[in-house]
C-alpha cells in the first residue's frame, strides 16, 4: 500500500503508472484515489459547474486512461492539469454552443405537445440553422453537422471524414466560433455580453 506521499516521489509516480500500463486494475484505484480530489479542485476553479464537476473528472480519467502511454515522466499533476484543463475548455465550448441553439429555440426530441405555435417556432429554428449552416465552410459545416447535430464522437467523425481525430477537434472549435459569428450576423442570435 502506497502513502499518499507516494505522489512527490517521482520514482513511486512512474511504477505506479508502470502498473497502471500493465492494466493493474490496483494501480488504476491508487492513481485515481490519490488524484481525484486534484483533478476536481482544477476542474472547479477553472469554472466548471458544480452539477457539472463529478463528469468533468470522470471524462479527465477516461483521457488519462486512454493517453496514459504518452506522459513521459516529471509531474503527473502537470500533466493533468493541461488534460483537466483541456476537459473543461471543451466543456465550456460546448455550453456556449447549446446556448446558441437554446437562443434559436432548437428543440430536439421532448414530449411537449405540438401545438401550432410550437410547430412554427420550431420551423423557424430549423430555417434559421439551415441560413447559418450554408454560410458556414463546407469543411467546418460537416464537423459541426455531424458532432452536434448527429451526435457522432470525435472518433467516428475521424472515420466517415478519413482524417486524424485531432483535425476533427481542431474543426469543431473553429466550427462553432463560425456558427455563432454567422447566427448573429444573421440576426437569429441574441448577442450576450
Amino acid at each position: 500500500m502506497l502513502t499518499s506521499s507516494w505522489r512527490q516521489d517521482g520514482d513511486a509516480v512512474l511504477a505506479v503508472v508502470a502498473r497502471c500500463r500493465a492494466h493493474d486494475a490496483s494501480a488504476w484505484k491508487v492513481l485515481y484515489d490519490a488524484h481525484f480530489d486534484f483533478v476536481y479542485r482544477v476542474a472547479r476553479r477553472l469554472g466548471t459547474p458544480a452539477e457539472e464537476v463529478e463528469d468533468v473528472v470522470h471524462d479527465v480519467f477516461e483521457v488519462v486512461f486512454k493517453k496514459l502511454d504518452s506522459f513521459e515522466g516529471g509531474l503527473l499533476t502537470t500533466w493533468l492539469y493541461r488534460i483537466t484543463a483541456n476537459v473543461v475548455s471543451d466543456r465550456h465550448r460546448r455550453r456556449r454552443v447549446r446556448r446558441a441553439f437554446e437562443g434559436l429555440k432548437v428543440w430536439i426530441g421532448g414530449s411537449a405537445p405540438e401545438s401550432p405555435d410550437r410547430i412554427a417556432e420550431k420551423n423557424d429554428a430549423k430555417t434559421d440553422v439551415e441560413r447559418v449552416l450554408e454560410r458556414m465552410a463546407p469543411k467546418k459545416r460537416e464537423v459541426f453537422a455531424l458532432f452536434e447535430l448527429e451526435g457522432l464522437s470525435g472518433d467516428e467523425i475521424a472515420e466517415r471524414l478519413g482524417c486524424p481525430v485531432n483535425t476533427v477537434w481542431t474543426r469543431l472549435h473553429h466550427a462553432r466560433a463560425e456558427f455563432v459569428k454567422v447566427a448573429r450576423r444573421l440576426g437569429c442570435l441574441e448577442v450576450t455580453p
